[in-house]
């Protein structure tokens, strides 16, 4: 007995000895991607940062991560002066994210430290100057696909945008994401060719790939986090309801992404595209004004997930074409119940 005991704990031990050799293999030797290309500069244009700003808030997102929102009000609008300085503090575990993650200073006070093929290849591929990973709720699978200019725009915008002094706290992810995430990363190939916006399905197809669509409206394996096979764009993300302090609701209640393939009944397949273009111009000008009420959270009113106000400040055509896109994906019928509100207390 005392023989097997012993050779039970060499394996045991052995097993253990494997297990931390890969991690710290995995942590010290991943991820493995194409070096930056030094030699890039990036030219500024006016053409380039107007492009650039156009994509940063109106497409790509990058202005609704990067800046500090007021989650009280009806839209979550941008707080003025803190855009693009980092620092938004709601993506942890409160919205179902494996610990703390931090969108960081995309101002030239952080920037400064990159040159521009460092920016090309943290934005493709999500590894940073330093070789660490980023967690990919920063989108670099979709930016991957961004064309070279729009992405030499964006990078040409960042540059103009003046200094801000705001030091963003590193990631704290949870065991064995902070593993798990050096394995993330993959080379992203060659840039894609120029997009024509006259096909409008094709470039509308490019725009909701840049949009990062599919990670709020298609369902994933809980698990795996892997796209649901047959269910592109059919909605039920599911995001924990949150009160005025930006704590889960003591009542509980569920927030919940719409399908939009063009099923006729429980996607979008019945709406025109004058429809279409009105939910969006209906966050606009005056309009918008109108729509950014600060909201009783605690009370259980309802706060819409989707960015509409960033949304629409893409042009009709832009807009359109992501129409024209939706109108040729698979239907899929699949209802999706938009809100469960919090159980008010007794």
């Amino acid at each position: 007995m005392k023989r097997l005991l012993k050779w039970l704990g060499v394996i045991i031990g052995s097993l253990c000895l494997i297990a931390l050799g890969s991690v710290i293999y995995v942590v010290s030797a991943l991820p493995v991607v194409a070096a930056a290309d030094q030699t890039l500069t990036i030219e500024s244009t006016p053409e380039r940062i107007r492009r650039g700003e156009y994509l940063a808030y109106h497409v790509a997102g990058c202005a609704g991560c990067h800046s500090i929102r007021d989650w009280n009000v009806k839209g979550h609008p941008i707080k003025p002066g803190t855009e693009f300085q980092g620092g938004e503090p709601t993506f942890d575990e409160r919205i179902g994210l494996p610990g703390q993650v931090y969108p960081k200073n995309l101002t030239p006070y952080n920037l400064k430290q990159y040159s521009d093929g460092e920016l090309v290849r943290v934005i493709r591929t999500g590894v940073r100057r330093d070789g660490q990973p980023l967690f990919p709720v920063m989108p670099y699978q979709a930016y991957a696909s961004m064309t070279q200019e729009d992405l030499y725009s964006v990078i040409a915008y960042l540059r103009s945008l003046p200094t801000k002094v705001n030091d963003v706290p590193e990631h704290r992810l949870q065991w064995p994401v902070n593993v798990i995430v050096h394995t993330i990363p993959k080379d992203a190939g060659p840039f894609p060719p120029p997009i024509d916006p006259t096909n409008t399905v094709g470039y509308g197809q490019y725009l909701v790939k840049m949009g990062s669509c599919t990670d709020c409206h298609t369902p994933a394996d809980p698990q795996s986090h892997e796209p649901l096979p047959g269910m592109y764009l059919a909605g039920g993300l599911e995001l924990p309801y949150l009160n005025n302090k930006l704590q889960r609701h003591p009542g509980g209640g569920v927030m919940r992404v719409p399908n939009i393939t063009p099923d006729l009944t429980t996607g979008i397949g019945s709406w025109t595209k004058e429809a279409f273009l009105e939910r969006f111009a209906d966050w606009r000008g005056d309009k918008l004004a109108a729509k950014h009420v600060r909201l009783d959270l605690d009370r259980g009113e309802y706060m819409p997930i989707m960015p509409y106000a960033a949304f629409a400040g893409m042009t009709d055509g832009d807009l359109g074409a992501i129409y024209d896109y939706l109108r040729t994906i698979p239907p899929v019928n699949h209802g999706v119940v938009r809100f469960d509100p919090p159980k008010r207390a007794e």
